[in-house]
């Protein structure tokens, strides 16, 4: 900003101060630590505690009654005009029936049974069905009305549908029915009704369940009864066309081939014994003389009549085990062995007729030629019928399956059947799926008192209002605690001014005015404010020129640059206080001079920038001694860009040159470049915060825009405080005196023109 170039008027240049023209003072390098970091953390005025509730009730408890007497006075006269209700209780029991399940597992040869989850569903349908309409128009339609119900547009809705509710009994199957109404004695008569009519639905629901369900069944059981019958039918058929089945489904090509392999089995026997007997008639000679080869002969004949004997044996035992006796690998074994054996006793036999010389001629021979004949004709018709049987097999074997499924058909048939009579019997002796325990009386007190019903229409009212004033604070993020303001910006909190009643005392040119009332606690806490700025000094260096400012317009901050100019003044510094706000000027109104009064503007700031007077023309005196005063002027046409002009720096330095403290009320910070100028100017700034005004993240960003200027921050004070502000005051914050101590004043004034005041005042600066 050092830029700018300086605005020059048409008058002649200000002459320079007899302390002459210094320059501003330089800038300070912003120091570190905790007090110079500007937090960006979270906001501590969104943390919201029991306290901010408890002071958001004491702040707006007028708004809480402003909703709770309205909605009071309404509930109380909706609970006037409420007519009494009688309410009728009575209470039933509903079972689910075990029809169904029962049936399920009789007929379909389900276990499954009814659980609690198809229960509670059970008793769930009916006490939608007791509070649906259908049994409301029943009751209406059977039960004789007043004529003045008759005359209702839909009674069912208006008097049943509408008043009746249903409440479980610890989770069981009894559940208590109310119904509400005007009459008392109709609505008893109207619950009966209602509870006849859910009785006799059901009995009829539960009627046409067991009715359907015999019905399904004896209609599955007749499409197995024709099933069945069609079986037959097909078996009667098969057995005609095919011919080769006996009774019991057995196959008569099988019985026969049986048969025939049997009869060519006891015949082979036959042959094989006529054998035997051939081939030892030669061995037994009818002299008596026996070589001994022959002997040897003899008893390896023997050996093999033994072996061939205990073939023979095991032949007969597979015959009678083996159903396929031809087939069996077993059965060819023994076969092949026993041929074997058969032709090393017809070799034997041979050898042993031939070494004798004589020729068998027994007619055993002829009786076993004839046997051999019939046995190989009787293998030639079983070979026929073995194919033939081969051919039959499979439709045979059809029939058998078929004739296996006729018998389970016949069996489900006759289970069924005497399901059927079970069930019938179990039916009827199910009992009742809704019982009514006990009998309804009928109700002789209201339901709910006028009273009661005023009562919580009240309480909601002030619930509510309540609810509102904490919904606003639970939304409401401002900074209302000083703490906050400190941490959240890290910067020194200079003081705290409690909110002052605007009085005839306190009230001066549109602004609070403390030095009307020396003792109250406003007035003390702009002197808390002067010493924490001589502990600024410390930390900065001398303050002279000091710049209040405030992050938007309406914090208060002429307000508290006159008042802390006012205290200065009150301690013996010479003070200046300079209204440098050209968009806002609102000082110039507290100390008026005598053309103000007359309708003009005056002369003030903008006319010393302009070169058209000196600096000394616009003062004005105040009545506090030791206080003046430099309004802004006439800022019509003015350009804001002059607070940047090098006649400004002049003026600061002339101005610090003559008083121990000059006070600049700037205006506000973010939006406006004025404060950025305004800050390189001076020693330092004070940023004023008014409580319950603006949220952390507004003023840290006005704290930002200053540093990015470069401007030193003295600290930061809160302005308007109303909540424990008793907690910064150690006699507390009472009432503001009404009348002022006039003799306090001119003594203080009469100490404040004391020769040795006035030298050292001149000899150092006021801070030190």
């Amino acid at each position: 900003m050092d830029d700018i170039a300086p605005y020059r008027g048409a008058s002649a240049p200000i002459a320079p101060s007899s302390r002459g023209a210094a320059p501003p003072s330089p800038y300070r390098p912003t120091p570190h630590g905790p007090a110079a970091a500007a937090p960006f953390g979270p906001d501590l005025a969104a943390v919201k505690t029991t306290g901010h509730y408890v002071g958001a009730l004491r702040r707006r408890f007028w708004l809480a009654l402003i909703v709770a007497v309205p909605m009071g006075t309404l509930t109380s006269i909706y609970a006037l005009r409420q007519p009494k209700l009688y309410q009728a209780i009575a209470q039933i029991r509903i079972v689910q029936p075990h029809n169904d399940a029962a049936l399920s597992a009789l007929v379909a040869r389900d276990v499954t049974q009814s659980d609690a989850s198809t229960q509670a569903s059970y008793a769930a349908d009916m006490i939608t069905d007791l509070q649906g309409r259908m049994l409301a128009d029943r009751v209406v339609a059977g039960t004789r009305l007043g004529p003045e119900l008759a005359q209702l547009d839909d009674p069912a809705m208006e008097l049943i549908v509408n008043n009746i509710s249903v409440k479980p009994v610890n989770k069981s199957n009894t559940y208590y029915v109310y119904l509400t109404g005007r009459d008392p004695a109709l609505t008893k008569r109207l619950l009966e009704a209602e509870l006849d009519e859910l009785v006799k639905y059901a009995q009829v629901d539960q009627q046409k369940h067991v009715d359907d369900t015999v019905e399904h069944a004896r209609k599955a059981l007749n499409e197995l009864r024709r099933e069945s019958a069609a079986m037959e039918k097909s078996m009667l058929d098969q057995i005609t066309t095919l011919g080769t089945i006996g009774p019991g489904g057995r196959n008569i090509l099988d019985e026969q081939y049986t048969h025939i392999s049997q009869s060519i089995a006891q015949q082979q026997a036959r042959v094989a014994e006529l054998q035997q007997k051939m081939m030892f008639a030669p061995l037994f000679p009818k002299d008596d003389m026996v070589s001994p080869a022959e002997a040897r002969k003899m008893q390896q004949l023997d050996r093999l009549q033994d072996v061939k004997d205990q073939l023979v044996d095991r032949l007969t035992v597979l015959k009678r085990k083996t159903r396929h006796f031809n087939s069996d690998p077993a059965v060819q074994t023994i076969s092949n062995q026993l041929n074997d054996v058969l032709d090393e006793i017809d070799e034997l036999g041979a050898s042993y007729t031939k070494s004798n010389g004589k020729m068998a001629a027994d007619p055993t021979e002829m009786i076993h030629d004839s046997l051999q004949r019939e046995v190989d004709a009787a293998d030639g018709r079983r070979q026929e019928l073995l194919v033939r049987l081969q051919k039959a097999m499979p439709d045979h074997q059809k029939f058998l399956t078929l004739m296996d499924e006729r018998g389970a058909l016949r069996k489900r048939i006759a289970e069924m059947e005497h399901d059927l009579a079970s069930f019938e019997l179990l039916a009827k002796s199910q009992g009742q799926p809704v019982t009514i325990k006990g009998r309804i009386e009928e109700p002789t007190t209201p339901k709910s008192s006028r009273t009661v019903t005023m009562a919580l229409g009240l309480v909601f009212s002030l619930g509510l209002g309540l609810g509102l004033v904490f919904l606003l604070e639970y939304l409401d993020h401002s900074v209302r605690v000083p703490e906050h303001v400190s941490h959240g910006l890290g910067l020194p909190l200079l003081g705290i001014v409690p909110r002052i009643p605007r009085t005839a005392l306190t009230h001066r040119g549109g602004h609070l005015w403390t030095s009307a009332v020396p003792d109250s606690a406003a007035a003390d806490a702009f002197r808390n404010i002067r010493a924490g700025l001589l502990g600024a000094a410390d930390r900065l260096g001398p303050i002279v020129s000091l710049l209040v400012t405030s992050a938007k317009a309406g914090d208060g901050k002429s307000t508290a640059a006159l008042n802390l100019a006012a205290a200065c003044a009150r301690a013996g510094e010479r003070t200046l206080l300079l209204d440098v706000d050209l968009r806002r000027p609102t000082l110039a109104g507290v100390f008026p001079a005598e053309d103000d009064e007359e309708g003009g503007p005056g002369l003030g700031l903008v006319d010393v920038l302009k070169g058209s007077v000196p600096w000394q023309a616009t003062l004005r005196r105040t009545d506090l001694h030791n206080l003046d005063f430099i309004p802004t002027g006439d800022t019509r046409e003015v350009p804001i860009e002059i607070l940047g002009t090098l006649e400004l720096r002049q003026l600061l330095a002339a101005v610090t040159h003559h008083y121990d403290r000059v006070i600049l009320d700037g205006p506000a910070i973010l939006g406006m470049a004025d404060c950025r100028v305004l800050g390189r100017m001076v020693d330092a700034a004070m940023l004023v915060v008014r409580a319950g005004a603006h949220q952390t993240m507004t003023l840290q960003r006005a704290k930002a825009v200053l540093e990015q200027s470069h401007v030193e921050i003295a600290g930061v004070i809160v302005n308007g405080l109303s909540e424990g502000v008793q907690n910064w005051s150690s006699y507390g914050y009472g009432p503001t005196p009404m009348t002022p101590p006039p003799r306090r004043d001119r003594a203080l004034a009469a100490s404040s023109t004391s020769p040795a005041r006035e030298d050292a005042l001149a000899g150092a600066p006021a801070d030190a």
